[in-house]
């Protein structure tokens, strides 16, 4: 076949035909407008504009679209072939001419024109006839109104392409069919794996927009496949601007999952990423110009370099996956350069294909390696996790056995401090009710108890008052005892004497009542601040004093240990005193019989409280006895010798009257300890 000039005309000839047949290329003749006598074969074409039918719509700048057009060219047949199979794809609705004779319709047109469907026959294939030597080729053309043919650079749509074999093949159909085949399996493989991953470990969310980036993959050449396999060009175009959109998507979705997997903080480079390519949709749809793939070229080199920002960036802060996903992109810029240039040097179509499904295969699968790297990873430490998890559970069930049991034990002391406490309170209500009683009785004893002390001493000071001897040493010489009182001396000696027993142990009860009283009586003085060591000192030597005046031979040693720093706090004087005084006249007595008698008093303060210590190493007492010794009227002195109030007494004051503790720490034969905490009032 060639191509060449006859009588000043351009005709196609034909004198052989290759293998993979003839593409139609060269030669055409158009003419705007619809007049049927173009398709006539002796129809003068000279002044017709050449053009080249097989080139898009978009590149053919004379070409008005919203106007019908004609084609014409002139075919030598030379090769003595006379049936020829022709195979044609077309963005329009045509009717086709072969000398003068219309041979077949590809869409369809109204008989008014005023409307058409295009129409794409894919490269089905129809036998035509040509004469040997010349032949007319005319083809009537209308687009469709509603199309915009200059938009879409994803969409190929090429005028009239039309290729003359003397066999059927669709070898070129069947190469892009196996490319979209291949390239929804990769993507459908990748969209499972990495939702898989996802559904596992959730926290992992770069799983979850990776498989997002693969399901738009999917989609993607899910439309280009039904774009290629589609008749109606109106369908083409709307499965080319929904191609663009979630081809565009795809590119989000796959910058997020690098940003995300990098654990980058640089949002202002995924916001200038996302805006790329919202902006390259929007003039991808809106706008055709002849430089557009060398826009979307520089825009894919762009989209590297901020790729390659974030991997550095990555690699710095000692993220091993930057330093594959920068490889990743150098890579990827490569082969599409290459793929670039084959197409500028036209290298063969499968070298072509393999450049780019290469370029374009070549991050997915390096962010993929490395998110199934990342995910091994993760699955490894949760196992570590969940084994360490399993020891510690074990170990926690131990220790919560344990706790069970020794929280059972401490329910059990519990309990029995809490049924302790119960009969104490029970207690502390019946000493209570006995105060109470006892004050009232006190109160109705101490009148007669005063006649019972007042009398006794009345009658001894008359019987003074006769002047009689009551003892025989008294008695005058002379003294007869027959005189009206003769013989009644001795009676009244003994009279006397018991009077004045009377008296003793009136003034006996007397203290008795009177304690009884102070113990029921609420304390009306008021709390002033007090030195305690001053007061603990004073009444120390108030109580020795008192002792030695008592019994002259008594001996103790005494040691005090007062701290210096104590703060004055607020306290009632007279009753703080009575109860040291008390606590201190116990202790003179505890160690009445010891060899080396000792009694130490000490003050100090802990943690907001003041502490006032008593200790002797006398006798101590039994635990029987410190469980009594707060009692009323409980006293370990002989009969007559105490009334069982005085410890009673400085426990109502104490714990009463200045909401403090006192405590008595003691065992037999070691001595005892009286402990008295007060709060650190100061106000």
């Amino acid at each position: 076949c060639s191509f060449g000039f006859s009588q000043k005309q351009e005709v196609f000839l034909i004198d052989s035909l290759p293998k993979q047949g003839m593409l139609l290329d060269k030669g055409w003749k158009w003419h705007a407008g619809d007049n049927p006598d173009f398709a006539k074969a002796d129809f003068d074409d000279s002044k017709w504009e050449s053009i080249d039918p097989t080139n898009q719509i978009k590149e053919l700048q004379q070409i008005d679209t919203r106007q019908p057009l004609w084609l014409r060219l002139t075919i030598d047949n030379q090769s003595n072939i006379k049936n020829l199979l022709m195979s044609i794809k077309q963005s329009g609705a045509t009717a086709i001419f072969i000398n003068g004779k219309v041979v077949k319709y590809i869409g369809k047109i109204d008989s008014k024109n005023q409307y058409s469907i295009a129409y794409d026959p894919l490269n089905e294939f129809s036998i035509i006839n040509l004469n040997v030597g010349q032949n007319t080729f005319a083809v009537r053309y209308f687009f469709q109104k509603n199309l915009r043919y200059n938009t879409l650079p994803s969409l190929s749509l090429p005028l009239f392409s039309t290729l003359l074999s003397i066999e059927s093949h669709h070898a070129l159909l069947m190469n892009e069919y196996f490319w979209d085949g291949f390239n929804m399996a990769v993507a459908l493989i990748l969209f499972l794996i990495h939702f898989i991953y996802f559904v596992s470990y959730p926290p992992l969310k770069t799983n979850l927009w990776y498989s997002l980036f693969a399901l738009c993959w999917l989609t993607m050449y899910y439309l280009l496949y039904k774009m290629h396999i589609s008749h109606s060009v109106e369908t083409k175009t709307f499965y080319s601007s929904c191609h663009l959109i979630i081809d565009q998507s795809r590119a989000i979705f796959l910058f997020v999952t690098i940003f995300l997997f990098l654990k980058q903080t640089q949002k202002w480079v995924l916001a200038t990423l996302i805006s790329i390519s919202l902006l390259s949709i929007v003039f991808n749809l809106l706008f055709y110009f002849e430089a557009i793939w060398i826009v979307n070229f520089c825009t894919i080199l762009v989209y590297g370099y901020f790729i390659m920002y974030l991997g550095n960036n990555a690699q710095k802060q000692g993220i091993e996956g930057g330093r594959y996903i920068n490889w990743g992109v150098i890579g990827y810029i490569i082969f599409w350069f290459l793929f670039v240039l084959a197409f500028t040097f036209k290298w063969p179509t499968l070298s072509r294909d393999i450049l780019f499904h290469t370029a374009v295969l070549i991050i997915p699968i390096t962010i993929s390696a490395l998110l199934g790297l990342n995910f091994k990873s993760a699955n490894k430490q949760l196992i570590k996790n969940l084994e360490q998890i399993n020891a510690l559970s074990a170990e926690k069930q131990q220790i919560l056995s344990t706790q069970n049991e020794t929280l059972e034990k401490q329910v059990e002391a519990r309990t029995a401090e809490l049924k302790a406490s119960q009969n104490q309170l029970i207690q502390k209500e019946k000493l209570a009710s006995l105060g109470e009683l006892t004050a009232g009785i006190a109160h109705e004893i101490q009148n007669p108890l005063n006649f019972v002390n007042n009398f006794s001493e009345l009658s001894v000071e008359l019987i003074e008052e006769l002047g009689l001897p009551t003892e025989s040493s008294d008695r005058p010489d002379g003294w007869i005892p027959d005189t009206p009182f003769g013989g009644w001396g001795a009676f009244l000696a003994d009279i006397t004497q018991n009077l004045e027993k009377i008296n003793l142990h009136g003034k006996r009860a007397s203290s008795i009542v009177k304690g009884m009283l102070e113990h029921s009586r609420a304390s009306t003085a008021v709390k002033e601040l007090t030195d305690i060591n001053q007061l603990a000192d004073e009444y120390l030597r108030l109580a020795y004093s008192g002792i030695r005046a008592k019994n002259g031979d008594f001996e103790v040693t005494i040691e005090t240990h007062f701290d210096p720093t104590l703060p004055k706090i607020k306290v009632i004087p007279q009753d703080m005193g009575r109860v040291i005084l008390n606590l201190i006249n116990n202790a003179f007595w505890a160690v009445k019989t010891v060899e080396k008698p000792l009694v130490v008093v000490e003050t100090e303060q802990s943690e907001q409280q003041l502490i006032i210590r008593v200790i002797d190493n006398g006798t101590g007492m039994s635990e029987a006895t410190k469980a009594k010794i707060f009692q009323p009227f409980f006293t370990t002195k002989p009969t007559g010798q105490g009334t069982g109030l005085g410890l009673s007494l400085a426990y109502d004051i104490v714990t009463k009257g200045h909401g403090g503790t006192i405590e008595v720490q003691s065992k037999q034969g070691e001595g005892s300890e009286f402990i008295i905490t007060l709060p650190m009032t100061t106000n």
